[in-house]
């Protein structure tokens, strides 16, 4: 009989213990307890991150650069289609005032862009930027293309980046419209 009730004991060792306590339950301990906030300020100290808008202002500059980039092209394109030499200074000059406007754009608007009414805004702007890059591609001056669309252009693919996919489409396919409507 001993023989059979250690023989009992140890399989009781061996079997995985009964999990009974509801999820709710669970995660009320663990709220009550505070382990989870442990949990965070040794991973914040483990990171060594304490700055909750490094972030932010590092996303911001990461999309800076591109935009950056898509302006040069832009300006670019633009001024060798009308022929016209790109010469450096003033081109420089250009880029350096337009950077830290765009960087205070985008740490702005991306930093809220899960909100509707900025998806809204961006939604109405991708709109707006697109049908007026094609007007102006269409009915401006030489000199008034050189000037808007670069700035323009880059906004306008901006916004479509930031955009979930149905405004995306759905604004891509309105300035489509225009175009198709109006010329």
């Amino acid at each position: 009989m001993a023989e059979s009730a250690s023989r009992a004991r140890k399989n009781a060792k061996k079997e995985d213990p009964v999990d009974d306590i509801p999820e709710e339950e669970k995660i009320r301990l663990i709220k009550e307890t505070g382990l989870l906030k442990n949990f965070e300020k040794v991973e914040l100290e483990q990171t060594g991150v304490e700055d909750e808008y490094y972030g932010w202002t590092f996303l911001a500059f990461l999309y800076t650069i591109p935009l950056c980039s898509v302006y040069c092209v832009m300006d670019i394109m633009v001024h060798r289609q009308y022929n016209q030499d790109v010469e450096f200074m003033p081109f420089f000059i250009r880029v350096a005032k337009m950077s830290p406007i765009l960087w205070v754009f985008v740490y702005f608007t991306n930093k809220y862009s899960h909100r509707p009414l900025v998806q809204f805004g961006m939604f109405l702007g991708s709109i707006f930027c697109g049908c007026y890059v094609v007007y102006l591609l269409q009915k401006a001056p030489y000199l008034g293309v050189m000037r808007r669309c670069p700035p323009l252009s880059t906004l306008w693919t901006y916004f479509v980046a930031q955009l979930r996919l149905p405004p995306a489409v759905l604004s891509l396919l309105s300035v489509y419209a225009y175009y198709y409507m109006y010329f």
